[in-house]
């Protein structure tokens, strides 16, 4: 069962309209205050109109920690504004000294790396002729983005409405549980502070074992703590 969209503000097609110039205009800012630097603008493709809640936003401020550390290993960047919790979704603008060709090969990379990346729009833009100009890529002869569910060229799914929102929203919720169920650290698997897989911890106190199995269901970490007190 798609727990996922439980909770968030449903947004209708003005507000989403309204957030997407409110975006360009930043952009534009940014780019003509600095026209020598490449600018990445990160967001997520979710379907309907639940666009953020406190999943969604894990989700997104975890992938972005991953690309950061790619980002950091090949130019000089800083994060210019950021927009977590907007009922339109999160956001994440990033100011980089690097070729907007060479920038755009790195975001490429980090969407195609593995399933749930795929939720990831990493749009780069740069400032030529005193516009900002978004590089695509197909010019640089980087591979199209694939449809989350059939495969096909995703533009061509999304002008057709191939596929149902209830569909594409089930296929998000299994991206993002399978991300956290396939991402783990030393003792426990890594979560955010809240998610929804399923998980048995095991963990020694006052020399006895305590085992605990959380369901799927969203449980903030100081309960889970409080379970194996």
């Amino acid at each position: 069962m798609n727990h996922l969209f439980e909770n968030g503000k449903p947004q209708s097609i003005p507000v989403v309209l309204a957030n997407r110039d409110r975006r360009v205009a930043l952009q534009n800012q940014l780019t003509a205050k600095h026209p020598e630097q490449t600018l990445i603008a990160a967001k997520l493709n979710i379907p309907g109109p639940i666009k953020n809640n406190q999943t969604i936003r894990d989700f997104f401020a975890a992938g972005l920690a991953v690309f950061e550390k790619q980002l950091a290993a090949k130019f000089q960047f800083r994060m210019a504004e950021q927009w977590l919790g907007e009922s339109t979704g999160p956001e994440r603008f990033y100011l980089v000294d690097g070729p907007a060709a060479q920038v755009k090969q790195l975001t490429t990379e980090f969407e195609e790396a593995q399933a749930a990346h795929r939720l990831f729009d990493l749009d780069v833009l740069s400032r030529q002729n005193n516009q900002t100009v978004s590089i695509s890529r197909t010019e640089l002869g980087l591979p199209k983005r694939q449809c989350l569910i059939c495969g096909q060229p995703a533009k061509e799914c999304a002008r057709s409405r191939r596929h149902s929102v209830a569909e594409l929203q089930d296929r998000v919720a299994a991206l993002i549980e399978n991300y956290w169920c396939n991402n783990k650290s030393s003792n426990f698997w890594e979560i955010s502070s809240w998610s929804f897989c399923w998980f048995l911890v095991v963990e020694q106190i006052s020399g006895q074992v305590a085992v605990a199995a959380i369901r799927r269901y969203r449980y903030d970490l100081l309960a889970f703590a409080q379970l194996l007190s």
